[in-house]
């Protein structure tokens, strides 16, 4: 990943922080294997991300085709973010942004097919072969936390 690709903080949450979200994301895993059609078998660590103002991720997406990934990355299949502030009031800028293409620097040169902006607790859940990007920050500070569903 190229340097520029990506600005912004990784923050540590507790043991007990992590398994709280990731117990809580169980309860819906079932929904996600049925939308996604896919057997899910584990869920990864709890990233906790801070964008600060100019803080972004370019277009990427977070797994699933590339050979040469690590084996965890391989096998992702439902990318989660969960969103803890308010994108309307408590900063500007950020949205997550999702693009139609199988390449990143191909699809991120259009306009986004959808771009979500973050209410508090809001699940947007995606395959992980989808491209996306959180758009640069404008103003504030966008908190969020980032995991996966992965297969065997």
């Amino acid at each position: 990943m190229h340097p520029d690709s990506r600005r912004g903080a990784i923050a540590a949450l507790s043991p007990e922080t992590e398994v709280l979200v990731q117990d809580r994301l169980w309860e819906v895993i079932a929904q996600l294997e049925a939308r996604f059609s896919c057997e899910v078998t584990h869920v990864s660590g709890v990233t906790a991300l801070i964008y600060a103002k100019g803080d972004h991720f370019a277009a990427h997406s977070d797994g699933g085709g590339d050979d040469d990934a690590p084996a965890e990355v391989r096998r992702r299949r439902v990318s989660l973010v969960i969103a803890l502030n308010d994108g309307a009031s408590d900063f500007a800028g950020g949205e997550l942004e999702f693009y139609a293409g199988a390449v990143p620097e191909v699809a991120s040169h259009s306009a986004p097919l959808v771009s979500v902006r973050s209410e508090p607790g809001l699940l947007v859940a995606f395959g992980s072969s989808t491209i996306h990007r959180v758009a640069p920050v404008i103003d504030g500070r966008r908190y969020s936390l980032a995991l996966w569903a992965l297969s065997a």
